[in-house]
């Protein structure tokens, strides 16, 4: 068996159209390039999920070790839509990362509720699947970018013993335009948002390696290791092409739809 994807989602609930009541449609290009993953990919087996929005674990990955997951959308007015599925076993990839140098931190966390980086891109597969699959839920935002590359690498060559897919979860800049959620920086985002996407077309985290802890900070994202992971596992497959289905700031945040699929 083998990884059959990866993908690059962002996770505004506001593209809900529960949640959005209409505002979902200045993001029209988002939308189209989640219709346009969600048809290409098939369910996995195995889903590992990097959400941004998971506990922090400084100097580790963060692992859900939950049994079973569920949460809302309460937080935005809308309690009656919900999600729930079950874990995955997750001990021999938490050892196997582990003993290949990236340390893992784990705490059961069941309600998913105020993690909208798993629940906005999982409410679309289930659209899409009808039921979800196994998941493992993770965050690396306590990794560097360094290791949750590195990390990609390690994942890709676990032995896997059936079908696993990827999700990264991230947005990108939240300073794009005057309006923007956290401040405005003309200087820096779209300097962060360029080398997102000349990372996703090269297949290659050098664009990304090569900005500053600086820039990046300032850009004011929350999705760089999730797609570092994601290079990672990409760049060790014999066929690395990345699609990129869509990127815009329509509300001052990055928000870039990318797939990479095996082809074998």
């Amino acid at each position: 068996m083998s990884w059959l994807w990866s993908a690059l989602m962002p996770h505004p609930p506001v593209l809900l159209p529960e949640i959005g009541r209409g505002r979902e449609k200045e993001a029209v290009k988002t939308l189209q390039g989640i219709e346009q993953i969600t048809s290409a990919i098939r369910k996995p087996d195995f889903l590992f999920v990097l959400s941004p929005h998971q506990p922090y674990s400084s100097g580790a990955l963060f692992i859900n070790s939950a049994d079973v997951y569920h949460g809302s959308f309460a937080l935005f007015g809308v309690p009656h839509v919900k999600l729930s599925m079950i874990s995955a076993d997750i001990s021999e990839i938490c050892a196997y990362l582990e003993k290949s140098g990236i340390p893992v931190r784990m705490k059961a966390f069941e309600d998913l509720t105020r993690d909208q980086g798993s629940m906005v891109p999982l409410y679309f597969m289930k659209r899409a699947w009808g039921d979800l699959p196994p998941v493992i839920i993770s965050s690396p935002i306590g990794l560097a970018p360094h290791q949750a590359f590195a990390m990609g690498q390690f994942l890709a060559q676990f032995p896997v013993k059936k079908n696993f897919a990827l999700l990264a979860s991230g947005d990108l800049s939240h300073r794009l335009t005057p309006d923007a959620p956290a401040g405005y920086e003309p200087e820096y985002a779209p300097i962060f948002e360029s080398a997102v996407e000349e990372a996703l077309k090269m297949s290659s985290p050098d664009p990304l390696f090569s900005l500053d802890e600086f820039l990046i900070e300032r850009a004011g994202e929350c999705g760089l290791r999730s797609l570092m992971a994601m290079l990672g596992l990409v760049s060790c497959m014999p066929d690395s092409s990345i699609d990129i289905f869509s990127h815009e700031w329509p509300f001052g945040v990055g928000y870039c739809n990318a797939l990479w699929r095996n082809h074998e």
